[in-house]
C-alpha cells in the first residue's frame, strides 16, 4: 500500500471514529435530558430511576477510561474503537426495544463502555501525526463534531420525537451505528494497523505516576467539577428544570439545550485559539472561568429563593456551556505535566473524573428531586418543586466553590 492511500484511510478512520463520537453524544444527551418526561410516563418511575439511566452511561463510560487508556497504549487507538464500535452498536439497537428498566440500564452500560472508546483513542492517534503548536485546535474541532451530537440531541431529536416517538428515533440511530461500525470494521482491515507495544504491561505503575503530582489532582478537581456541572444540565435536568420552575414550553426548552450544546461546540475551539493569543497561557482562564461557575449556580439559587420564575435563567444557563467546554487546555496541560508514555492514562483519568462527576451529579440530582413530593399535571407529568430544585442547586454551588479553590492552585 502506497504512502498517500496510508494517510487517505487514516483520515477515514479517524473522521468514522469522529462521527461516532457525535453519536456518543446524542446517547449522552438525548437520555434521559431531552425525553425525560417520556420516559417517566412510558416507566411510571420517579425521577431517581430516570436520572439513573444518565448515571449509568456516565458510571460505566468513567470506569472504561481506565481500561482504554492502557489498551491504546497496548494496541493503539484504531484497534480500541473497533473493540467499542461494535459494543457501542449493540447497545444503540437494545434499547429502543426494551421494555423494562433492568434491560434499559444494561443497553445504557453497552453504550457507555463503547462510547468511552472513542474520544481518548481518537485524540491518540490524531496526536503521533500533529504537531504541538496545532493539536489543541485539532482536539478542538473533534470536540466541535462530537459536541455537535448534543445540539441535535435536543430541538431537532424533540420534535422527531413528537413526530415519530422516540423509540422509533433511537432505533433508528442504532441501525446507523451498525452499519457505521461495519464500515469501520473494513476500513480497518485493509489500513492493517501495525501498532503492538510488547513493552507495554497493564500496571498500575502509570496510575500511581499521574496521580502522585498535585499538580494533576488540582487540575482533575477543577476539570471535572467544571464539566459536570455543565453537562448534568445538558444531558440530566436542565430541560426538566426550565420546563418545571421557568414554565418553559416542552419544544422551546430543547431549543434552549440545543443553543447551550451549540455555544459549547465553539466554545472549546475559542478557548484554544485565546490561550494561543496568550502564549498557551491556560490558568488565568480556568481561574476567570472558575468564578463565571460560581456566580451563574449562585445566581439560579437567588431565583429560587426568592421565587423568581424568570426566563432569565435560560441566559445563565449559557455561562456554563461555555466555560464547561475546556478539555482541549486541560489535555495540554496534561500532556505538558506528564511524560508522552504516561499522557493517555492521564487523559483517561481525566475523562474518568469528568463523568463519574456527572454520574455522581445526575445521582444526586434525582435523590435530591424527590426530597419533596411532586406534584402531577393534567398530562400525568411529575413536577417538581422549588426546594427540590434549591437543594440540587445548593449542591452545585459548593462545589463550585471547591472549583475555584482548584483553579487558584494551577500553574502553567
Amino acid at each position: 500500500m502506497t504512502l498517500h492511500k496510508k494517510h487517505y484511510l487514516r483520515f477515514i478512520l479517524i473522521s468514522i471514529a469522529t462521527i461516532f463520537y457525535f453519536l456518543a453524544n446524542i446517547q449522552r444527551v438525548s437520555v434521559p435530558g431531552a425525553i425525560f418526561d417520556n420516559l417517566q410516563s412510558d416507566f411510571l418511575s420517579d425521577a431517581s430511576k430516570i436520572t439513573l439511566l444518565g448515571a449509568v452511561f456516565c458510571y460505566i463510560y468513567a470506569l472504561t477510561q481506565l481500561v482504554v487508556g492502557l489498551l491504546v497504549d497496548k494496541i493503539g487507538g484504531f484497534r480500541v474503537i473497533a473493540i467499542g464500535a461494535i459494543i457501542f452498536a449493540l447497545g444503540a439497537i437494545i434499547f429502543p426495544i426494551c421494555n423494562n428498566l433492568a434491560l434499559l440500564y444494561l443497553s445504557r452500560a453497552f453504550l457507555g463502555f463503547g462510547a468511552a472508546t472513542f474520544y481518548l483513542s481518537t485524540i491518540r492517534e490524531v496526536k503521533k501525526y500533529s504537531k504541538d503548536k496545532n493539536f489543541s485546535l485539532a482536539v478542538s474541532y473533534i470536540l466541535f463534531i462530537g459536541y455537535s451530537g448534543g445540539i441535535i440531541a435536543n430541538a431537532p431529536f424533540v420534535f422527531f420525537v413528537g413526530k415519530f416517538g422516540w423509540r422509533s428515533c433511537l432505533s433508528t440511530i442504532g441501525i446507523f451505528a451498525l452499519v457505521l461500525a461495519m464500515v469501520y470494521l473494513i476500513a480497518l482491515f485493509i489500513f492493517k494497523p501495525t501498532h503492538i507495544e510488547k513493552k507495554t504491561k497493564f500496571s498500575l505503575s502509570p496510575f500511581v505516576e499521574v496521580l502522585s503530582k498535585k499538580e494533576n489532582i488540582n487540575l482533575y478537581l477543577f476539570g471535572c467539577i467544571n464539566y459536570g456541572l455543565y453537562y448534568v444540565l445538558q444531558s440530566v435536568i436542565g430541560k426538566k428544570f426550565l420546563e418545571d420552575f421557568c414554565y418553559i414550553a416542552v419544544d422551546k426548552a430543547a431549543i434552549i439545550l440545543s443553543l447551550m450544546a451549540l455555544i459549547s461546540a465553539f466554545a472549546g475551539t475559542i478557548s484554544a485559539f485565546v490561550s494561543r493569543c496568550l502564549n498557551n497561557r491556560r490558568s488565568i482562564i480556568f481561574k476567570f472561568f472558575s468564578i463565571l461557575s460560581t456566580l451563574s449556580v449562585l445566581s439560579v439559587c437567588l431565583f429560587l429563593i426568592l421565587d423568581i420564575h424568570t426566563k432569565f435563567i435560560a441566559l445563565i444557563f449559557c455561562i456554563p456551556s461555555f466555560i464547561g467546554s475546556i478539555s482541549p487546555l486541560l489535555i495540554l496541560s496534561l500532556h505538558v505535566y506528564n511524560r508522552y508514555q504516561v499522557s493517555a492514562t492521564a487523559v483517561a483519568i481525566q475523562n474518568f473524573s469528568f463523568f463519574m462527576m456527572v454520574g455522581f451529579l445526575g445521582t444526586i440530582s434525582g435523590l435530591l428531586m424527590n426530597v419533596f413530593v411532586p406534584k402531577a399535571s393534567e398530562s400525568g407529568v411529575l413536577v417538581y418543586s422549588n426546594n427540590s430544585y434549591l437543594l440540587v442547586f445548593s449542591v452545585f454551588f459548593v462545589l463550585s466553590l471547591v472549583e475555584v479553590i482548584c483553579a487558584y492552585r494551577i500553574r502553567d
